[in-house]
């Protein structure tokens, strides 16, 4: 999987870097990352990550056997002070310990994984 870029200018104003919709000052919850990729382009475009929260329903075990880029992605985004959580399902999230009492600007579910061993991008599979 190639990294995913970010494809907005960041901006900064009074009240943080803003990226798109996203703003520095935002709380930010990503669900369902991948090699999280997306997280860690986001956290470099504000020059941190203290305001983003990662999960996946993967543990860390198979999120590093599934993606060639997702251990050198954890390290970077632990780095820049990221909370990355494994285990998380979506559907049950709102009983997870690290997230039922966290408010969040921004929740992320960018376009899952539907499961499936072939080409995703068939019109068809997407249906």
């Amino acid at each position: 999987m190639e990294e995913t870029k970010i494809q907005s200018d960041t901006i900064q104003e009074d009240n943080g870097k803003w990226v798109s919709h996203y703003s520095s000052d935002h709380q930010i919850l990503l669900v369902g990352e991948g090699d999280f990729s997306f997280s860690l382009s986001l956290a470099r475009s504000f020059g941190s990550a203290f305001n983003i929260v990662a999960s996946s329903l993967n543990s860390y075990d198979d999120v590093t056997k599934m993606y060639k880029h997702a251990k050198s992605n954890l390290d970077d985004l632990r780095k820049l002070g990221a909370c990355l959580l494994h285990g998380v399902d979506a559907t049950k999230m709102k009983h997870h310990s690290d997230l039922k009492m966290r408010r969040f600007d921004r929740v992320v579910f960018n376009f899952p994984h539907a499961g499936f061993h072939r080409r995703e991008d068939n019109k068809l599979m997407i249906k």
